[in-house]
């Protein structure tokens, strides 16, 4: 079933910058009319045989002008910055159902279930390792891939490498490929399956794809879901 995780964040985020910055502008136009009640003070009251330098008030003025337009200037990429994480998140939704290719070593493990990757080397090796990693860097089984060029597909039962179940979460695999030249061979791991969640409660839209919650950016091609 697919799920929409806090749909409200981004626009509740919006909602709050909108608010900071008619703060900060009322703040600002706060102070400006102080320091120009100041200024109208000063040069009334200005000793006339000590008068005040006038190029004081004029690079005082200069200045607080330029604190204005920067202070301006952040409220407006601060805005822009909400407005592209709301449009991310609405492709992100729009995504929902679909079936998804993303660039990533991650994969969700459910309680007795198995995990799925995707793999492809660049060329024949000689020998190739499949690692299985965990949340925090612990290698939880190895097993030997195939030497041939073009994708493959791997399934992980969630075992350990004593034959134990391993705990439900997210795993990340790791292909280590030998070439004939004794020179080691990146391979490219990729996640395929289809988006069934999608969650704007961060600073960046994520998708959930084969248990996995992916970075939308990861994606790399889309299209409808197979019967």
């Amino acid at each position: 079933m697919a799920t929409i995780t806090n749909t409200n964040a981004a626009s509740t985020a919006a909602s709050s910058t909108a608010a900071k910055a008619a703060t900060s502008k009322t703040s600002l136009a706060n102070n400006f009319e102080t320091f120009l009640t100041l200024l109208t003070a000063q040069l009334k009251n200005q000793d006339p045989l000590s008068p005040l330098d006038t190029k004081d008030f004029t690079n005082q003025l200069v200045q607080f002008s330029g604190v204005e337009q920067q202070l301006k200037t952040n409220d407006l990429l601060s805005s822009l910055t909400e407005t592209t994480k709301l449009s991310a998140g609405a492709t992100a939704v729009a995504y929902l159902g679909k079936e998804a290719t993303a660039t990533s070593a991650l994969a969700g493990l459910s309680s007795g279930g198995e995990a799925t990757w995707r793999y492809e080397l660049p060329r024949s090796s000689n020998s190739t390792t499949l690692k299985i990693v965990d949340s925090q860097g612990r290698t939880i089984a190895t097993k030997s891939g195939e030497t041939t060029t073009g994708e493959k597909t791997f399934v992980w039962d969630g075992k350990d490498q004593s034959g134990k179940a391993a705990p439900a979460g997210t795993y990340r695999l790791e292909v280590n490929a030998q070439g004939g030249d004794d020179r080691p061979i990146t391979g490219t791991v990729r996640q395929k399956g289809v988006i069934t969640g999608v969650d704007l409660s961060g600073n960046t839209p994520t998708v959930t794809i084969g248990g996995a919650a992916l970075p939308l950016s990861s994606i790399v091609k889309i299209g409808l879901q197979a019967n």
